[in-house]
């Protein structure tokens, strides 16, 4: 044995310095305008330090072992307090101190993940997942490795929900799983899937800018790099290629030569005043021109960088939808579309045409920025758009059963199990559950209906159509509102008085409230016997009241085939969840959160009959001039209280 050590201590020297045992030397370089402080963290190994200060120009090498697996990020805007502690505006590590020693807390910076001589091989991940302060590059010694890096200034282009700004301004980009740690936006739990965790516009935006970082557990992009073990490294903050942010682009004005011109001040005193009339003159007839050009090219100039979406041309949808040769819906909006994506996968679409509207298209604009901020199993997924001249389409994913109307309304062909129905509702519930609370930003959606509700194909449905919808903060509880919008029949009383209170996401959940009672049969109107005097005539929801009242098989059943005990369950279940999200004062509504904990409940018994509200809103419908019913709009108050004895649509206020 003894003969052997040198033999071993010769091979393991050798294999040392072959290299199959190596390390590497990371250079951390700033280049940014100001000064940094990089954290270097261990999960296995060590390296020298934790932290570090780095100024402007400087760099610094690190030596990281065989086997280290670590990451490296760079701190801004660090300071002492009046009592020494030391702290960051991004990625604080919370030590009180420039090195960042024990556990490592996440934060939204940019990082670079690296596992050295992991196999014989070294691996490195430029990762976005928790968010983004500092550009970067990672280029290896190694030319036959891949240089990677995140080039873009993303907090130019960060949605404003995500931003984080510290006293000094806009310091980083959160990701949407950082501002709210739900499970869509976090991709855990249910959504942990691939079919259920759908790419936010956080990660939308990250993927476009940075494709070979890593912001998103199923993009499908290659993020991990490799190269061989002896290979060295250099980490640019702030790289070269990325132009100055933070410095003017405008190059100084020269300085003024003090000469003769002394002498000519009388003469040119007089000429100078009437030079700046005339300037003043010029300029402001020059920027009320470009004002006027800007406000009428600003959706075109700015909406890319707004909803992050991809654009296409014109000619581009016209060859996507074969000319427009297979329409799959029309209405008040515009014209819906099939077509195909004109990538490899040429997969099919939805692609909505919107009829020409005066002003800059806001609604177009709002359906595309509330969408594109929406990631959920039950929100349509939005694939791009086309803006050009008066031409607006939208893109988003075909939904071969179509909407929900087609399964409720009397004359349909085929009758869908009770079953699906209600997981229509609860999909329906969860998706709204999700606009209203667990968003990037509270989302009120304003136009709760069956023809908004697109179904795929294994019936699971999705909100669609946020034309009318409205971007809230998120403790902002009632909304300021100049107009009432919605669909007639689906509008929640305060949507047009404000004597029933403060709109709010309450209103959604009046619409949804309807929208359940009709999937059941619920709102149409049952034949009575009445006499020509009797003026106590029974409208929904009245009848449905008394049926439940008197604990009695309540006539929406009549028209069912009824072949369990757990159908009437279930129609009984959703009767009176849409009866308690159809209370006339706001906040006797239940939020989507509890609606949802209602539909799910195990116990039906502890679902009680919810009190009749108030007053009742009676619709008599004009059938000669139905057709205008499907409208979606903006009414403004005045316009609809005008219209409640000549329009097609009148309103009857009782007392109960």
């Amino acid at each position: 044995m003894t003969k052997r050590s040198p033999l071993i201590l010769l091979l393991a020297s050798h294999l040392f310095v072959s290299g199959v045992f190596s390390n590497s030397i990371i250079t951390i370089e700033n280049k940014c305008n100001n000064t940094i402080w990089p954290v270097i963290f261990s999960w296995r190994s060590q390296v020298s330090t934790t932290g570090f200060t780095l100024k402007t120009g400087e760099e610094r090498a690190i030596n990281a072992p065989s086997s280290w697996y670590g990451l490296i990020s760079a701190r801004t805007l660090c300071s002492n307090d009046s009592t020494g502690n030391f702290s960051c505006a991004t990625g604080d590590c919370e030590s009180g101190e420039i090195e960042c020693p024990g556990t490592y807390k996440w934060s939204p910076v940019t990082y670079v993940i690296f596992r050295i001589d992991d196999g014989q091989i070294n691996s490195y991940i430029i990762s976005l997942e928790f968010g983004y302060n500092l550009p970067l590059t990672v280029v290896p010694s190694n030319p036959a490795c891949i240089s990677s890096g995140c080039m873009v200034d993303l907090n130019k282009t960060c949605p404003n929900d995500l931003k984080e700004f510290s006293r000094r301004g806009l310091v980083a980009c959160k990701s949407a799983c950082r501002q709210s740690a739900s499970d869509e936006n976090c991709c855990t739990n249910y959504f942990k899937y691939k079919q259920t965790c759908k790419p936010t516009a956080y990660v939308q935006n990250f993927d476009r800018a940075c494709p070979s970082a890593y912001s998103y557990p199923f993009s499908g992009n290659n993020s991990t790099f490799t190269c061989t073990n002896s290979t060295d490294y250099v980490i640019t903050f702030c790289p070269s290629s990325i132009p100055n942010t933070t410095s003017s682009s405008m190059a100084p004005l020269p300085q003024p030569k003090h000469n003769s011109l002394r002498k000519l001040k009388p003469i040119l005193g007089g000429s100078a005043a009437l030079t700046m009339l005339i300037s003043i003159v010029v300029i402001a007839l020059v920027v009320r021109a470009r004002h006027a050009k800007r406000k009428s090219e600003l959706n075109d100039e700015n909406i890319e960088a707004v909803v992050m979406l991809k654009r296409y041309s014109f000619e581009k949808v016209k060859k996507m939808t074969n000319s427009f040769d297979h329409v799959i819906g029309k209405g008040g909006f515009g014209t819906v579309y099939k077509g195909k994506l004109p990538d490899a996968s040429g997969r099919d679409i939805a692609l909505k045409i919107l009829k020409e509207s005066k002003g800059n298209g806001e609604e177009f604009i709002n359906e595309l920025v509330s969408m594109s901020r929406a990631s959920h199993v039950n929100i349509v997924s939005l694939f791009g758009f086309c803006y050009e001249g008066s031409q607006r389409a939208i893109i988003y994913e075909f939904m071969p059963n179509g909407s929900l109307d087609k399964f409720i309304s009397e004359n349909m062909s085929t009758k869908i199990e009770w079953k699906t129905l209600y997981n229509i509702a609860v999909g329906v519930a969860r998706g709204l559950e999700y606009l209203h609370n667990s968003c990037v930003s509270k989302i009120v959606h304003f136009d709760i209906k069956p023809q908004n509700i697109l179904i795929d194909e294994d019936f699971c449905p999705k909100i669609s159509d946020f034309g009318l919808a409205k971007l809230c903060k998120k403790k902002e509880s009632i909304i300021s509102m100049l107009d009432a919008r919605g669909t007639v029949g689906y509008i929640a009383p305060e949507m047009f008085s404000k004597n029933y209170g403060g709109v709010s996401h309450k209103s959604d959940v009046y619409s949804y409230g309807m929208v359940v009672l009709e999937m059941i049969g619920a709102t149409k109107r049952e034949e009575v016997e009445t006499s020509a005097t009797d003026k106590s005539s029974m409208y929904f929801p009245d009848w449905v009241y008394e049926d439940l009242e008197r604990k009695e098989t309540m006539r929406l059943l009549e028209d069912h085939i009824i072949e369990e005990e757990e159908e009437e369950k279930i129609i009984k279940r959703m009767t009176l969840v849409g009866l308690w999200c159809i209370q006339t004062n706001p906040s006797d509504r239940p939020p989507m959160r509890k609606v949802v904990e209602m539909l799910e409940g195990s116990r039906l018994e502890a679902l009680q009959v919810p009190p009749k509200p108030l007053l009742n809103l009676h619709v008599v419908t004009d059938w000669e001039t139905s057709e205008d019913s499907q409208q979606t709009s903006r009414l403004s108050t005045q316009s609809l209280l005008e219209r409640k004895t000549r329009s097609n649509y009148q309103y009857t206020v009782e007392a109960v």
